[in-house]
């Protein structure tokens, strides 16, 4: 991506710091740095502070930021997005956070993700209350008409040696969290969707992967 010298750059669904201290010191510049969870916040802030990061932190909803628009030159997150009811609203609120000819770099979870919990709910009659990811051609859709979008894709596979595994590790990112509309397993569904997991021997889990990028007219 062309950016200024000293860009301006926010960061949206910061967790606990990966992408801040991967990035940062390589494009330099201003960071503004956000989750929605204070304890996210807090927690990157001191791993970025041992890591001799400076930035501004901050709480703040980024499917509904809250800044002066024109104010960045780079808007990124990574695997925030997939949590948002409105993903296309998210992305027409940051594009105008931009200044002309800013960029927004997105990396998020797509269509084709747990297939193994899917297919284990499918198999006890039950339908998977995850997030409704996009395929690359509907994520580049969601942003302005005014940014082309270039959305290229990844397939990952995460193992694990238990059904038990697979679920902390959805827990721990989130994806179990049912979408909106629908609710959760019972305790007896839950134990039937595990059983399935065993029956059909899966032993990863995976990930479709999506990164976008786009530019504001300048």
């Amino acid at each position: 991506l062309a950016l200024p010298a000293t860009p301006r750059v926010l960061e949206i669904g910061c967790g606990t710091g990966h992408l801040t201290r991967a990035l940062a010191p390589a494009i330099g510049g201003t960071w503004t740095v956000t989750d929605i969870a204070p304890a996210m916040v807090e927690e990157c802030a001191r791993c970025c502070g041992t890591a001799g990061i400076a930035a501004r932190f901050a709480v703040m909803d980024g499917e509904h930021p809250d800044l002066p628009a024109g104010g960045f030159d780079l808007v990124v997150s990574s695997l925030a997005a997939q949590w948002f009811e409105d993903l296309p609203g998210a992305l027409a609120a940051w594009s105008r956070l931009l200044a002309p000819g800013g960029c927004i770099a997105l990396a998020t979870l797509g269509k084709g993700s747990f297939a193994e919990w899917q297919t284990a709910h499918a198999d006890v009659g039950l339908s998977a209350a995850t997030h409704a990811y996009p395929d690359a051609a509907g994520l580049a859709r969601s942003f302005p008409q005014e940014m082309e979008a270039d959305v290229a894709e990844e397939t990952l596979a995460e193992p694990f040696a238990a059904p038990i595994d697979f679920l902390r590790r959805l827990r721990a990112i989130g994806a179990d969290t049912p979408a909106a509309g629908t609710r959760p397993l019972s305790a007896g569904q839950l134990r039937r969707v595990m059983k399935a997991l065993t029956r059909q021997g899966a032993a990863s889990n995976g990930y479709r992967l999506l990164y976008a990028t786009a530019r504001r007219p300048a």
